[in-house]
């Protein structure tokens, strides 16, 4: 009864994550916000030019240096790889190569807004050059590995994100968003 109990746990959880995953690919852009209708409301005798706003400078932090992305900080506290992530004494999750390892990124966030945020390992992509790896899906036990935390204002969470990773590549990037929509990001240089 427990066993069956369990797998309609992580059935549940699994079309959980599905369901956020389709509404993430489903999302359109609003027509209203094209840069055509923008060039549209400039008046004939004003130059683009004087309406365009300067691009923020991206901010760019390294290992226990803290990044403030809109009402939410990050800090990467440490890396690690490993070949095999075990969850009590009867789950494990291994590589699916030999030629791979799991990159353990352990991250603390903190809550600096007014209202409880959510973070989950999918708000993480480590990048190498112009490659971008998603976290591994990891249902754990354990309070190790971010999976659709909360947390409330003034307070923060540490965890873990996983990455499955070819072993001979490093020097990675870990870019971080706010939300599901990744509407403000930050990148953190891991070496």
């Amino acid at each position: 009864m427990k066993k069956v109990f369990k797998i309609g746990c992580l059935g549940f959880v699994m079309l959980f994550v599905l369901g956020i995953v389709i509404s993430m690919l489903s999302v359109k852009d609003d027509p209203g916000t094209t840069t055509a209708n923008s060039a549209a409301n400039v008046s004939a005798n004003e130059k683009p030019e004087a309406t365009k706003q300067p691009a923020k400078e991206a901010q760019i932090k390294s290992i226990g240096e803290e990044l403030k992305v809109g009402d939410v900080v990050f800090k990467v506290n440490k890396v690690s790889t490993t070949k095999e992530i075990k969850d009590g004494p009867y789950l494990s999750y291994k590589t699916d190569s030999d030629g791979s390892v799991f990159y353990i990124v352990n991250v603390t966030v903190k809550n600096d807004g007014t209202k409880m945020i959510s973070t989950d390992s999918s708000f993480f992509q480590l990048k190498k050059g112009e490659v971008t790896y998603t976290p591994s899906m990891l249902i754990t036990t354990s309070q190790e590995f971010f999976l659709f935390d909360g947390i409330n204002p003034g307070l923060s969470k540490t965890g873990n994100v996983a990455f499955e990773v070819p072993k001979d590549v490093t020097d990675f990037v870990l870019n971080v968003q706010t939300g599901f929509f990744g509407t403000e990001q930050g990148q953190i240089k891991l070496k």
